[in-house]
Order: C-alpha cells, then structure tokens, then sequence
C-alpha cells in the first residue's frame, strides 16, 4: 500500500480543483466532495467494512470520468462487479477484490490531480497490418509526471481473445522474440514472467506474462522504453500478426511504477489489421422469403482464408439459376458484390450458384422460398456478440458494419458484458444502435449482457425495443429478482426481452415470464438443448433462438475460434414477422415466432393441428404435426421432441450398401448439467485418434462437418492409405466428416483407436473439475453390421451419453424436405401440457430446432400464451 498512501498524499497537497482541466471539473459537486473527503483522509487499505462504500465510490469517480471523455483501465468496472458478486452471493470479500478496488482507487486519484502522471504509448508506425502475416512492431512507452522508479515493472500483455504471437525474450532466434531497451543512461531493462490475470492475460486465466524490471536508474519525465515486438536483428522471423481484421488492435502494457505490485494503465496507441490479399472462399446470401416476381438483391461476399475481407483482387463472379447464367459481376470490385434486381416467380425452394469466373471459388446462396404477398416472411438476427467495449475485440462500429454488410443480418444487437461498461459506453452504444437502425434495411436494437455468475443466476442477454432505455446493470441488481424489477421500472414489459444462455446458465427454476421469452440453446460455446428443456420441464413458456457469442466482433457469420471455449461456429435466430420492421421483428421474438439454427439459414414452416410454432392450444387427443424444410445441405434426419425426448425420427439421407458409397462418422458429447444444480456446463470433449478402413479404399474426404480450423483436424496418413487421424472438439453437439469408399462390400471394415481423451475449455464455476483424462477406446465394425445404414458406439463417458456414429450416406439426397406425423399416443397432458418441438440435422452436422409447440395444459402464471390471451380478451 505504500505507493497508494504516496498517491493520496500528494493529491491532498493539490487544490480542490483538479490539476490540468482548466475550470471545468467532470464531477458533480456532491461527488467531488466525497472524493475529496476520501483522498483527504489519506485511507489505508480497503476493509470488508469499508468495501461496499468504496465500490460505490469507485463506480460513480469511473463513470463521471469516462463521461467527461477519459478511457478508463479496462478491469476497473470488473472490481466493482467481483465486489457485488461476492455480496449477492453472501461471502465475505476477498482480499484480491479489495486490492483490484485500491488499485483502482489510486489509479483515478492520481490521474484525476495529474492526467499526464501515467505517460501513453505510440507505435513508431502505423502501416495497416496484414492478418496472419509476420512483422515487426515498434511500441514506444513515454514515461509521464511521474516517471517510474528504479524496480519498476513494465508488464506487455496480450488479449485473450487474438491469436497473435506468444512474446518470447528467451530465444532470439525463435517466434516471437521481443526486446526492449531505454533511452535513460545507466538504466537498464531485466526480463523476466509474472503470473498475470487479465484479459490481457493472454489465456484469461493467471498466465506467466513477460515483463521488464527497471534496474540501475530512475527515469525521468519524457524518458522512452522501447519494445520491439519480432526483433529479427538474431534471426528471429517476426512477430505473428493475428488473423482477425480489426480497426483497434492493442499490444497493452501496464507500469507498476515503483515495484510495489500494483499495475496502472499508461494511454495505449492501437493499430490497424486488414485481411490477407488472397480471396479463399465466397459466401452468397438473398433474402430468404420472396413474393412471385419481387425484386432483390444477392450479395457476393469473398473472404480470405482467416474469413476477413480479402485485400487483393477480387475475380468475377458468374451468378447462375438452375444451370442458367442469370448475372455477371466484372472482376476488380470490392470484396462485397451485389446483384439488383433479380426475380423469382416458381413457388418453392430456389438456390444461387455463384463461381468465379476461373471455377476455382464456387458457393450456393442460402435457399430462397417463393411465397404469395401477404405471407410473413424470415428474418434472420444475431442477439448475442461483444466487441472491446467489453473484453472481446474488434470496435461497436465494426460491429456493426460486419452485422449488416458481411453478414446480411436483417437484425442484430450488440450484447456487451455489463461488468464492463461504464456510463460514456453506454451512451455511445445507445447512439450507435440508434444510427444502425433503419426499418426495412436494417434493424439494431440496443441490449447488453447482465453478467451474473450461475449461483446468483447467470448470464442473461437484456433486448430493448427502444434505444432510449438505460442500463440496469449487475452492479445495481445483483440478483435475477433485482434484474427483472430494475426493467420493469426501466421501460414496459412489451419493449424488454430478456435471454438466458447456457455457458454461465440462466437459472432455469426462476423466471420473470413477462420479460423472459426465449432461450438461446445454441452458441460458440457449445449446443446446450438440455438447457432448453430445463426451461420447459419447469413449466415456462419459451421459444428458442441460436446465437453467436462471439468475442471478435464478427456477428452473424462468427466462425469458429482459435479460443478454447468458443470451438464452433456461431448460430443464428430466425424470427418469422410480417415486414421487416423493428416492431414488427421484437413483436415476433416476444410471441416466440422464432426458431434457432446452428449458423446456417435452413428454411423452416411447421404447424401442430394448424397452430403455428411458439403457440399453445386446446387439449386435442389428436396431434397432427407437419413441416415444410429448405436446407443449405441434404436433410439428413428430421426428429419430433416430446416432453423432451425424441418420440419420432424419419430418416432422408441414409443409403443402402454399394461398391461405390459414402459413409458418415460423427463424433458427439453431452454437455449436461447434472446435481448439484449450480454447476457449469460440461466442457468440450476431445476426440483423438485414427480410423483404419480395410476392404475398401477411401477415395475422398469431405470434412466440411468439422468447422474449427485453428484446433481441429482429418488427415491421410502418408504411409498406410487406409488410415486417418482425426482431432474433433464436441460439446453438445456432432462433429462429422464423409468418406468416398470404391470397392465396398459388407465385409469393409472401420477400426477406430480413440485415444486417452479430455476436456477442455473455460466455463463458469465447476463444481465438477474437467477431467484430464477420458479412457481410450478401440473397436471394429463392418458395414454388414450397420443396422438400417447407422450404427451408434456407446462412448459413454461418466453420466454422459457420448456416442461415435457410423452411417451410409446419399450425398444427394434433397435439400428441401417435408414431415407428417401423428402423434398416436396423446395420453393425458401434464399440469402444464405436453410440448413438442422439432429438430432438423443436416448431413454436414447443422442443425435447426423449432420453438416449441403446446398441447393442453394450463401455463405458468404470466407467460407468453397467458398474456397474449388476456390481450384478446
């Protein structure tokens, strides 16, 4: 503590006006009295009595700070949450808790008498840097009033969320090799790691970071530390780039300045990352329900092979319609093509193809449905993403502009963690929502993440209709009762939505039915339609949505990640609404007219006895189910859900035995909860191993079904043509690939070695620690052996149900598929009815899952079909 009581002291020998801001002071009188009165009394450490009044004290310094344009250190709304967490939850605060509040504490006294006392950062150039390239970077610290001491420490941090090189300073002709030097005669610069936990801490868990010990001499004021990132000078090849684009990349760096342990934030430079020149892949999108004869647009996005926007020249593209050109686009254009004014007049499904004028790029739009004016239409959004206003990357700008122009999302909003924002934020967030926001364009509303831990409720995502309304953070309502009152005083019931999610879950046996319409059963995180039922099998009414989470800034088309708990691509909601209207798209989320998808924009229309998806009906000894599927791959198994298990399942791709076949494997683990019920989600699995095909021979493998390409992987072995290796990552979902065979017969044979697996990932608090060790499997079957074309291998790990599955395969079977189906055994409705819903799986593993349908039954007081009944009445 003694630099903090240095600080304190020094800041009461100051005037009551703040150094450095003219007559203009960012706190309210009331505020600056009580800041003044604790500087004055020189406080020591912050106590477990003291805390609660510090925190407070320290969110309203903060924000008061930001709203007057300064950039706050970025955890320091993260201490005021930890504190809260730890009160609503009934422990005593941790002496980390109040230290990061003394940190922070001191960290603002000084600025607020000394803006200049840190010093700032700058790159000594600012060429746009190439994703995924090598390079080197000079960052220049200046040291500020006040200059760090001798046993300073200069700690480089690097984000969690960046694949960018791991520092070194151990090897100079290694990756990565940094070094630094100072522009201070006889002083001098030691190296050495610190453990370090942050989201600068490279893993987001306690990591040993570099750092630099100032030795010799102090520095003075305007003094230079200089830190070359991929020093080549010793052979080194550079400092690797990430591969993400972003228009503010950070490479941060924290000065303890004078050894004592406590770490502040100098101002830091940012750069620029673009994509790489070379175009790796197009995505074509058009609006996914059309009247006969209406025009659109179809968008061409290229994307590099990071899927950032390429920097190179673009080819041309031939845009085709059942074997027919219907459009060129000339080559040279930007990255993101459109073609206006094409047509459709056919009823049904319809597919784009889209090939560079070479053949060597070629994609298929999204199926478009031909339907009668009048019909409603499916819009598809993104609830659930984060930018560096929280501890992701990637600006709310970006955000934004990726949303609506890469992505082709018709809505979005922007989910920031609460337990990183501050009032300035906030603002900024609630102009960049209103800015986005154009009815039949494009439609943004604002929202944010309540950032609570699973024992006081979990992580909700909170929609507003309007973008006037505030934040009602966790800070403020630490618990879910205190949420849901903080909104209704905030705005009406009908202009809220809020949505739990599974990584840090929502509680499940609690709910504000008003507010609280859908859950999002599907992320990057993992697939978690366990945590769906959980909400149905207590009795409340809610439609599902897939989302992303994404920590990059890329919503609506997140590809998987290089981070360990973010393995799968990002999903998608689909809201079924008249026009593409902000009301009428919040209107239609809040009646659950939505369904959710793995990241695909599968076409689906199904009704139970004639009512539409997210709807309650009458007690009916008949219960009629048909659907309508257009899918962005063969439908490989439609499976009707009852009560929360599958009571039907009909099969569309599964083929017999031929000399010449493909054969589907797929890997899939559960990613349960099971008691005690405040523990996490069940991390990613990982499977490991090789798969030996005898009496046949593998002509072709198409692993479009594993979607990770920074973990994951399918290759040949060099020297046995029969063999593969294969790594897969699954949590709550199903990972596959297809293999060409030539010469198959029954006796063909497939040998899996699944070697000694583990867990893997981030989660909330586990109660149950990821196991470090799953036991390795070895077994054979022949396709003679494949039951109806599938076979399953029990891989059940603990109370898991993991499962490795074998299954023949027509790779053309249709795309567009339909269902009908009774249900014969109606029996009698539970209390709150029996619930059906459907789950559509494709041969390239996406999934899409209705909403729920229910029969019968009373609903739980206020929810969705209640409070729609009253409004008829």
């Amino acid at each position: 503590m003694a630099i903090a009581v240095a600080l304190l002291a020094g800041a009461c020998a100051q005037t009551q006006r703040p150094a450095g801001r003219g007559d203009t002071d960012p706190l309210a009188p009331e505020l600056r009295a009580r800041v003044a009165a604790f500087v004055a009394s020189a406080a020591g450490p912050t106590t477990a009595q003291t805390v609660s009044d510090r925190a407070d004290l320290l969110r309203q310094w903060g924000n008061a700070w930001a709203l007057a344009g300064h950039t706050l250190p970025v955890d320091l709304t993260l201490a005021i949450q930890n504190v809260r967490q730890l009160q609503a939850q009934g422990d005593p605060p941790t002496e980390a808790a109040m230290r990061q509040i003394d940190r922070y504490l001191a960290e603002l006294a000084l600025l607020d008498q000394d803006p200049a006392a840190l010093g700032a950062t700058r790159f000594t150039a600012h060429d746009v840097l190439e994703a995924g390239s090598w390079t080197t970077i000079e960052q220049v610290y200046t040291a500020g009033t006040r200059a760090p001491r001798r046993g300073a420490v200069f700690l480089v941090g690097l984000h969690f969320m960046s694949d960018e090189g791991r520092i070194q300073f151990e090897d100079p002709a290694g990756d990565n090799y940094t070094s630094a030097r100072c522009s201070r005669a006889g002083a001098e610069l030691e190296p050495f790691r610190m453990p370090w936990t942050s989201m600068h801490a490279g893993s987001g868990r306690s990591s040993p970071m570099m750092a630099f010990r100032l030795a010799g001499a102090d520095l003075e004021p305007g003094d230079t530390v200089t830190l070359l990132y991929g020093d080549r000078s010793r052979g080194s090849r550079g400092f690797a780039v990430q591969t993400m684009s972003t228009l503010r990349l950070v490479l941060p760096v924290y000065v303890d300045l004078d050894g004592g342990g406590r770490f502040f934030s100098p101002a830091w430079d940012s750069l620029a990352v673009d994509g790489a020149p070379a175009v790796s892949s197009i995505d074509v999108f058009a609006p996914s329900v059309v009247a006969p004869g209406e025009r659109f647009t179809l968008a061409i996005r290229a994307a590099d092979r990071w899927f950032n926007r390429p920097t190179g020249p673009i080819p041309g593209w031939e845009v085709r319609l059942d074997g027919e050109t219907v459009a060129t686009v000339p080559p040279g254009g930007r990255a993101i093509a459109e073609v206006a004014g094409l047509t459709l007049r056919a009823p049904g499904a319809h597919r784009f193809e889209v090939r560079s004028a070479d053949g060597r790029l070629s994609a298929r739009s999204n199926p478009i449905w031909v339907r009668e004016r009048g019909s409603d239409r499916i819009f598809w959004g993104e609830l659930h993403g984060h930018t560096d206003f929280a501890e992701a990357q990637g600006t709310p700008e970006e955000y934004y502009v990726y949303g609506t122009e890469d992505a082709r999302l018709d809505f979005l909003a922007l989910t920031e963690h609460d337990a990183w924002l501050d009032a300035a934020e906030w603002r900024t967030l609630q102009r960049l929502a209103s800015s986005a926001n154009a009815d039949g364009r494009a439609i943004a509303f604002l929202a944010y993440e309540w950032t609570a831990q699973r024992s006081t409720g979990g992580h909700h995502n909170v929609i507003f209709r309007h973008t006037d309304a505030d934040l009602v953070p966790f800070a403020a309502a630490p618990t879910l009762a205190e949420l849901y009152r903080g909104l209704h005083a905030e705005a009406p019931p009908e202009d809220v939505l809020v949505i739990p999610h599974a990584h840090t879950a929502g509680d499940w046996t609690r709910s504000d039915t008003q507010l609280e319409r859908l859950v999002e059963m599907y992320s990057m995180h993992g697939t978690f339609e366990w945590f769906a039922n959980l909400y149905l099998a207590n009795g409340w009414e809610v439609g599902f949505i897939g989302g992303s989470d994404d920590h990059r800034g890329k919503p609506g088309l997140a590809r998987s990640s290089y981070v360990e708990t973010l393995g799968q691509r990002g999903g998608l909601a689909a809201a079924i609404a008249p026009a593409k209207k902000a009301d009428a798209i919040f209107d239609a989320l809040r009646r659950l007219s939505s369904y959710a998808t793995s990241g695909q924009r599968t076409l689906l229309d199904a009704d139970l006895n004639g009512f539409a998806m997210g709807t309650r009906q009458p007690a009916a000894d008949q219960r009629k189910l048909h659907a309508r599927v257009a899918g962005t791959a063969p439908i490989d198994r439609i499976d009707v859900v009852k009560n929360g298990k599958i009571v039907f399942s009909r099969d569309y791709a599964t083929a017999a035995l031929a000399r010449r076949t493909w054969v589907l494997v797929g890997f899939e683990s559960s990613s349960e909860v099971f008691p005690p019920p405040s523990d996490s989600p069940r991390l990613y699995r990982v499977w490991e191993g090789t798969l030996d095909v005898a009496g046949a021979t593998v002509e072709a493998l198409d692993p479009s079904g594993i979607d990770n390409r920074y973990t994951e992987s399918l290759a040949r072995d060099p020297d046995a043509p029969g063999r593969l290796h294969y790594h897969v990552e699954t949590r709550g979902r199903r990972d596959v690939f297809l293999l060409e065979l030539d010469g198959a017969s029954a006796d063909t044979t497939f040998s899996f070695d699944v070697g000694p697996g583990r867990e893997i990932g981030v989660g909330g608090v586990l109660v149950r620690p990821p196991a470090q060790s799953i036991p390795p499997q070895r077994f054979s079957v022949r396709l003679g052996e494949l039951d109806g074309g599938r076979f399953e291998h029990d891989a059940t790990f603990e109370r898991y149900a993991d499962r490795i599955t074998l299954q023949m395969v027509d790779v053309g079977a249709p795309l567009d598929q339909e269902l009908e189906w009774t249900d014969l055994d109606a029996g009698a409705s539970a209390a709150a009815g029996d619930y059906y819903y459907l789950r559509v799986n494709q041969l390239d593993g996406a999934r899409a899952w209705s909403s729920p349908w229910w029969v019968g039954g009373e609903p739980r007081a206020g929810s969705a079909s209640r409070a729609r009944a009253a409004q008829r009445r």
